[in-house]
């Protein structure tokens, strides 16, 4: 976009700011004009307290836009609540930049490569820039929205961050979790260290043990030589245990144990190694209901839930619908070149229920991004199967038999997931099992 305040009428939003004298006024199409800037943009007053920030800064800083409002460069630029330290220490005060512009370190973790430009008026504004891009294996770690319930989960995660406490991310299948565990880890002290997953529903009894606690050469057939487990990969950092609920009673107690003590031994060893590792788990099964059922531990679940978080599905923030969709589209090959939504494409995303959440929204687009190619986006490039006029959460038993078509879906909207899959389809994981038997075996 060029300097921002590169001469009268460059940009609708150096046109507005240059009828705007007092920094402490805004003008009220500000944070809409600015929306229409790609680069995460921030502007400062005199005081260096942001006065306004478009949804790439939002989405780059990981806070809500209404959070970084009234926020001092200290906090912003460095993690540190304060006044502006002042000149030769504060980047805004080295005033227009040129070239590969300055670098900061925020304490969270990370650098940002700043821009700076300033106006006649004594506004600064600030683009901002992930150092060294995305982060490897996607894209910069954020929550992606701007409802209130997405507002409150941010405000939990961030004061539970700054703790050691062992949490537990609550929610049905596709809300995010994963995601939210890597935004409570970079907004943690362990931000410089690991974040090491696992996936408790992929894995097999013995697998999940030797993922976890590493072995021993000649432990068992195969063993060929000592694996170091996750405990261990993730010292000094972060341990995500994804669908907990699915781990087998034998090895809850081992994770207690380990929980508990903070040391782990490897499987076919007699030592025991000392951790440092904070342990966040998620599922979206109920544990107090498999308590009661004696399938989960008791002391384990509340080891666990020292700290629960609850996500809320898709359909509870509709108003995070379409950022997230436009989100997805700038990931998606060509994607862009759709955006911004509006009119009756919008109107098609926001009128569906998403059984399976933001990980069903963004199949979709991504699937509508590929449809559309180099034409519009149309409504029809958003049918999936299974689509129901937004009412995808009606009960399977008041819409006919299962057959392959509703199966696929089901499974598809879950990612594969099959107890999630029965969940949504009314029926016991069992049945779905027995169906989809038959449609393998053609009877």
């Amino acid at each position: 976009m060029g300097e921002l305040w590169g001469g009268a009428g460059s940009c609708i939003v150096c046109s507005m700011l240059s009828l705007t004298e007092t920094p402490a006024l805004m003008p009220p199409d500000l944070g809409e004009a600015m929306d229409l800037i790609p680069e995460a943009f921030l502007i400062f007053d005199r005081d260096h307290r942001v006065v306004a920030a478009n949804g790439a800064a939002a989405t780059l800083l990981s806070r809500p836009r209404a959070a970084l409002l009234g926020r001092g460069c200290q906090e912003i630029l460095h993690g540190r609540p304060g006044p502006c330290p002042g000149a030769g220490r504060c980047p805004l005060e080295a005033g227009a930049t040129a070239g590969p512009g300055i670098l900061v370190e925020p304490a969270g973790g990370g650098r940002l490569r700043l821009r700076i430009t300033t106006s006649p008026a004594g506004w600064i504004g600030a683009f901002l820039q992930a150092e060294g891009g995305a982060r490897e294996g996607g894209d910069a770690v954020s929550l992606v929205g701007r409802s209130a319930a997405l507002r409150g989960l941010m405000d939990m995660v961030d004061r539970v961050a700054a703790t050691q406490a062992t949490v537990l991310l609550l929610g049905e299948s596709g809300v995010g979790k994963e995601r939210v565990a890597e935004y409570l880890h970079r907004r943690s002290r362990r931000a410089a260290g690991p974040l090491v997953v696992v996936d408790c529903s992929t894995l097999g009894e013995a697998l999940i043990e030797a993922e976890l606690f590493g072995y021993e050469k000649g432990a068992f057939t195969g063993a060929d030589r000592r694996k170091t487990g996750l405990f261990e990969a993730a010292h000094g950092g972060t341990l995500f245990i994804d669908e907990v609920g699915e781990m087998p009673l034998a090895l809850q107690s081992k994770l207690l144990r380990a929980l508990e003590t903070a040391r782990i031994r490897r499987v076919g060893g007699t030592d025991y190694i000392d951790v440092d590792v904070r342990v966040v788990a998620a599922t979206h099964r109920d544990l107090a209901a498999m308590v009661t059922d004696g399938a989960f531990r008791q002391d384990l679940y509340y080891r666990l839930s020292a700290f629960p978080v609850r996500i809320p599905p898709l359909r509870e923030r509709r108003e995070d619908i379409l950022p997230l969709a436009e989100h997805f589209l700038r990931q998606a090959d060509g994607g862009a070149r759709h955006l911004p939504l509006e009119g009756a494409v919008a109107a098609a995303l926001q009128g569906h229920d998403y059984p399976g959440n933001v990980r069903e929204l963004k199949n979709i687009v991504t699937r509508a991004a590929i449809l559309a190619g180099d034409g519009p986006l149309r409504p029809e490039h958003f049918a999936v199967p299974g689509a129901d006029g937004g009412r995808g959460g009606e009960a399977p038993s008041r819409r006919g038999r299962l057959d392959a078509g509703r199966i696929r879906a089901a499974l598809d909207a879950c990612d594969g997931h099959r107890g999630e899959a029965a969940r949504r389809l009314g029926v016991s994981e069992r049945t779905l099992y027995r169906y989809l038997r038959r449609l393998e075996g053609g009877g």
